[in-house]
C-alpha cells in the first residue's frame, strides 16, 4: 500500500480495514490462481513421485536456454565463461559462477525482457534490501507447489486457515484488543506477530477458538509463545488443526514438539524465500524434499547453499549465494520420492529485539523492513542497548539513497513497536564482522 492506502486503513474502523485486507486477498488471489496454478496442481497429484534420473539435468537446460534468450546479464556471463548450452552433464554447472546479493540488488540486467509484473521484496538474511520480479507463471507453479505439500498433510484450498504474519496489519495505537484481519477471499484469518505477548495472547486464544482454523502458517515463534502460555496456564484449545505449516524462520526440535503437543496437530516445515528460491516442503517422514521441476541446491565447501530457482523467470537466480547454510543427504527416503533430500537448514535464525511489554520482534521483521526502499540499503544491523531502546545501523548505497529513505526506513521500523521503543537509526560506512566473517543482524547488549 502506498502512504496514502496506509493513512486511510490506520485511521479506517477495524470493519472496514477487514473489507480492505479482504479486497487485497481479492488481488492476491487473482495472481496465485490461474491456468498454470490449476495445470501443475493437477499434474502434481498424477504423478507425486515422479522423478527421472535426468529430470534434474532437464529441467535446468529449459531455464537456461530461456536465460540465454531473455536476460542481458546471463547472456553476457555464458559468453564470458564459454558456457555452451544445452549443458552435457551437471558438472559443467558449475563453470556458471555465483551470483551474489550485490548483484542481485545492483544489477538491473539481471531483470528478463519479458512482462513480471509481480514484485518480490526482502531484506533477507544478511540485511540487503533486494527486489525482484516473477511472472504470473513463476507465482502460480510455485502457489501449486505450495498448495500440493500441504493437500499431502491433509489441508486443502478453500479450508479456514490462521496466519502469524510480521506485517502491520493492526495500527500501532489500536485501543481495542482486536489483534487479527480476516482475508474472506481466502478465509484466512491473519494474526499480528507485532502486537503478541504474555498481555495480549490470551485474546489470540479467544480469537483461534472462535475462528477454528483448519491449519495455522507463518510465523513459528510466535505459535510457540501462544503454546508456551497454553502450557504455563493449563489451557486447552477448542479445536484441533489437521497440520501447522510454520515458515522463515528455524524451528527447534523442543518448539515443534511443543507446538505438536498444545496444538495437538503435526507440524510440517518448509522452506523457500521472497528471492524465490526452489521450495523445500516436508514429508511425512520428517524428511525435506526438492522436486527437481522446482530448482537445484548445491553447497560449497563450507556448506553455504548455492541455489537455482526454475520459477524465477523475472528475476533468474542461478547459483544464488542465497545467505544459509545446507547439508544435504545422499539417502533415499522411505516415503519413496526420488527428490533431492535436505538434511538441515541452518542459516534461518530466532534471534529477536525484547520489548518493554515483553514481545519479541524477530531477526525476519527487522530485515523486512528495508524492503519498501528501492535497493538503496546494502546491510543492515540492529543493536539493542536497553529494553526500551535500539538502534539501526545501515550501510547507503550513495548512488540509490535519498534523503526521505531514512525517513521511511524509520517509519517503517517504529511499525513494528509501540511508543514505548526508542528508535535510532546511524548511517555507517561498514559494519564489523564476527570472529566466524558473518555480520550479526540482531545483537541485545545489555544485560
Amino acid at each position: 500500500m502506498g502512504i496514502l492506502q496506509d493513512r486511510i486503513y490506520a485511521h479506517s474502523p477495524i470493519r472496514l480495514q477487514n473489507w480492505l485486507v479482504s479486497l487485497y486477498g481479492i488481488k492476491l488471489y487473482r495472481e496465485r490462481y490461474g491456468q498454470y496454478y490449476e495445470q501443475e496442481l493437477e499434474r502434481l497429484r498424477r504423478a507425486p513421485n515422479e522423478a527421472s534420473p535426468d529430470a534434474k539435468l532437464n529441467h535446468l537446460n529449459q531455464f537456461l536456454q530461456f536465460c540465454n534468450q531473455h536476460n542481458v546479464y546471463y547472456q553476457r556471463l555464458f559468453k564470458k565463461h564459454g558456457v555452451t548450452l544445452p549443458l552435457k552433464s551437471l558438472e559443467d554447472f558449475k563453470r556458471i559462477p555465483p551470483l551474489e546479493k550485490e548483484t542481485l540488488r545492483t544489477d538491473e540486467t539481471i531483470f528478463s525482457n519479458l512482462h513480471a509484473p509481480i514484485i518480490g521484496m526482502t531484506g533477507g538474511t544478511t540485511g540487503k534490501s533486494i527486489q525482484v520480479r516473477f511472472t504470473e507463471y513463476d507465482y502460480q507453479m510455485r502457489m501449486a507447489h505450495l498448495d500440493f505439500f500441504k493437500e499431502q498433510h491433509g489441508f486443502r484450498r478453500g479450508m479456514k486457515r490462521a496466519s502469524f504474519t510480521g506485517r502491520m496489519i493492526c495500527p500501532g495505537n489500536q485501543k481495542n484488543a482486536v489483534y487479527w484481519r480476516y482475508n474472506a477471499p481466502m478465509k484466512q484469518m491473519l494474526y499480528s506477530v507485532v502486537h503478541s505477548n504474555p498481555t495480549t495472547i490470551p485474546y489470540y486464544i479467544d480469537s483461534l477458538n472462535e475462528f477454528q482454523p483448519a491449519a495455522l502458517d507463518g510465523s513459528p515463534s510466535d505459535m510457540i509463545e501462544i503454546a508456551k502460555y497454553l502450557k504455563t496456564h493449563q489451557k486447552t484449545l477448542s479445536f484441533r488443526p489437521v497440520a501447522l505449516f510454520p515458515t522463515s524462520e528455524t524451528l527447534t526440535p523442543s518448539g515443534r514438539l511443543l507446538l505438536e503437543e498444545m496444538f495437538q496437530a503435526p507440524v510440517y516445515d518448509q522452506y523457500a524465500s521472497s528471492e524465490g528460491a526452489p521450495i523445500v516442503t516436508e514429508c511425512e517422514c520428517g524428511k525435506m524434499h526438492l522436486r527437481p521441476e522446482m530448482g537445484i541446491i548445491e553447497t560449497d565447501a563450507f556448506g553455504e547453499a548455492l541455489v537455482t530457482s526454475f520459477t524465477t523467470h523475472g528475476t533468474p537466480l542461478i547459483r544464488y549465494r542465497i545467505g544459509d547454510r545446507m547439508t544435504l543427504s545422499e539417502a533415499m527416503c522411505p516415503c519413496g520420492r526420488q527428490d533431492t533430500i535436505i538434511e538441515s537448514i541452518d542459516g534461518r535464525q530466532m534471534n529477536y529485539v525484547e520489548t518493554p511489554e515483553g514481545y519479541k520482534v524477530f531477526e525476519g521483521d527487522l530485515t523486512a523492513a528495508v524492503g519498501v526502499l528501492p535497493n538503496s540499503i546494502i546491510q543492515i544491523q540492529v543493536l539493542q542497548h536497553k529494553i526500551d531502546e535500539i538502534e539501526m545501523l545501515y550501510v547507503k548505497d550513495e548512488a540509490r539513497f535519498e534523503p526521505e529513505h531514512e525517513v521511511a526506513l524509520q517509519k517503517e521500523v517504529e511499525r513494528l513497536f509501540t511508543s514505548r521503543m526508542k528508535v535510532l537509526l546511524r548511517d555507517v560506512k561498514s559494519i564489523k564482522k564476527e570472529k566466524n566473517g558473518k555480520v550479526r543482524v540482531v545483537k541485545r547488549l545489555y544485560t
